[in-house]
């Protein structure tokens, strides 16, 4: 069972409300649960096409060049963000489909929760598209995004410090896809997608670094959720959930930051 000492440490008064994941329209837990297994097919299957590592640390040179000639820091390689990336850009050339949301409406912010399983953070999105004969580098991937000032506006935001990327080719198409964030801390070790018992989420809340002042478990579609706390030590009910870290901003504000997303089975 879940701590209430662990969860609610740093509430002070605040009330605490029951947690319920409330089914949006369209994300059932099965579909919560079918598209965490397609995500982790695609980063083995590469969507029935090949991944360019190559091109994908090349990708990370270029921009590292670039942000640092205009004065922004250069940024880390990070193994969870290029494996989202990697994900997404094989879901793209698996079902030939270029958006930020896949077929289901599933966004950035959801794979990286289903995928990034330490992460605390959220990340920005690019994506890039390119059909020819000849094999695509990842200048020409580069020259894409900078047509496009909200990509562009991306790849070079100062606060960003890791990225990851995925390129995937399938006959003369290519799908890029980058991952930039700043994350705000990290779990000690990383939980489960399918948690059969509260005391792994006990476990990776007591390794969460950072500290932060409290936690809540929220609907990952619903925003509004989020004043959601857990509630006493009754076990969790079976749902999905996102873990949001609390972090305090003031006597009477909190930051409610992203973490990883999880089924309670």
């Amino acid at each position: 069972m879940i701590s209430r000492r662990l969860v609610l440490a740093g509430l002070g008064g605040l009330a605490a409300a029951p947690v319920h994941a409330r089914v949006v329209p369209g994300f059932t837990e099965v579909s919560w649960l079918d598209y965490e297994a397609r995500l982790g097919a695609r980063a083995s299957d590469a969507g029935g096409g090949a991944f360019h590592a190559a091109t994908e640390r090349e990708l990370l040179a270029l921009t590292n060049a670039v942000r640092v000639r205009s004065g922004a820091p250069a940024l880390g390689w990070s193994a969870e963000l290029s494996r989202v990336a990697r994900s997404h850009a094989a879901d793209l050339a698996g079902r030939g489909y270029v958006e930020h949301l896949s077929p289901e409406g599933f966004d950035p912010t959801h794979r990286v929760g289903l995928l990034a399983r330490r992460m605390i953070g959220s990340a920005s999105e690019n994506i890039a598209y390119r059909r020819a004969s000849d094999e695509t580098t990842a200048a020409e991937l580069m020259g894409i995004w900078r047509k496009s000032e909200s990509h562009w506006s991306n790849l070079m935001r100062p606060r960003h410090a890791q990225v990851g990327f995925g390129v995937v080719s399938r006959g003369q198409k290519t799908y890029a896809v980058g991952l930039y964030a700043r994350p705000d801390g990290a779990l000690g070790a990383p939980l489960p997608f399918r948690l059969a018992q509260d005391a792994d989420l006990s476990s990776a809340l007591r390794q969460v670094s950072p500290h932060f002042d409290s936690f809540a478990l929220t609907d990952p579609t619903d925003e509004a959720a989020a004043r959601a706390r857990i509630e006493g030590a009754d076990p969790l009910p079976p749902g999905v959930y996102q873990l949001r870290p609390r972090r305090r901003v003031d006597r009477s504000r909190y930051q409610i930051l992203w973490g990883p997303i999880f089924a309670r089975v």
